[in-house]
């Protein structure tokens, strides 16, 4: 289903990624931030933002948006307050789909449990990733899958072994979309305190064991790759 609004609450690094990319796509898009700080950041990356706490009745949405043509991102930065938001927003709006982020997977699960439809573990993803996906156009759609409750999309991150296959190649050796149906979005060598290269920076990457590959594709082609990696799970 398409909306015609859509709400961004919060504006830490994950945040303002989502709301570049969302904005353009929603006649009505508003930023809520919980602190003068963050209102501040907003305004500097060219978004107005409004001030809220947790406490709210929510009348500002009635006012303003049709409940039932919204979609809401839930990006504070701590996970108690994404839930509290959460439960807050699922008790008077029913059918509200919530897109929530959440620290770990154990945060995950309570914001599932608190009405959020879909749920990021932004373990999985950094900020940065965002980024490098919204540069690539044909990306683009892949971080719109993933946010949105019909996606079967995942990310992952792939510790390359040993003896792996994969040791002493270069990124742009493998056609990871013809080969195994996902793209690559990063390699992370483990030399270089973690960095990342990101794929339209690190087609010359050697691959080294302990490097991590993050991945983005169906659950059944991470895991082909993962077999054929050698990777024990």
């Amino acid at each position: 289903m398409s909306y015609q609004s859509a709400i961004v609450f919060g504006f830490n690094e994950y945040a303002k990624q989502i709301a570049l990319q969302i904005a353009p796509e929603y006649p009505s898009f508003a930023i809520f931030v919980m602190n003068e700080s963050e209102r501040i950041l907003a305004k500097s990356a060219g978004f107005e933002a409004a001030l809220f706490d947790l406490g709210e009745d929510w009348k500002i949405i009635e006012e303003r948006f049709d409940p039932k043509n919204l979609i809401v991102f839930c990006a504070l930065d701590k996970d108690a307050e994404n839930v509290f938001l959460t439960i807050s927003l699922r008790s008077i709006f029913g059918d509200l789909p919530i897109i929530a982020l959440a620290g770990d997977h154990e945060s995950a699960a309570k914001m599932k449990s608190a009405g959020a439809n879909k749920v990021m573990a932004t373990q999985q993803i950094t900020a940065n990733i965002i980024t490098e996906m919204l540069e690539k156009p044909t990306v683009t759609g892949v971080l719109h899958d993933i946010l949105y409750e019909e996606s079967f999309l995942k990310i992952a991150q792939l510790v390359v072994p040993e003896d792996c296959f994969l040791v002493g190649k270069h990124l742009h050796d493998i056609d990871w979309g013809e080969e195994f149906d996902l793209l690559v979005l990063a390699i992370v060598d483990h030399q270089l305190s973690a960095t990342f290269s990101f794929t339209s920076k690190g087609h010359h990457h050697h691959i080294d064991p302990e490097d991590v590959l993050v991945v983005v594709g169906y659950e059944d082609s991470i895991a082909a790759l993962s077999q054929a990696m050698g990777i024990i799970k």
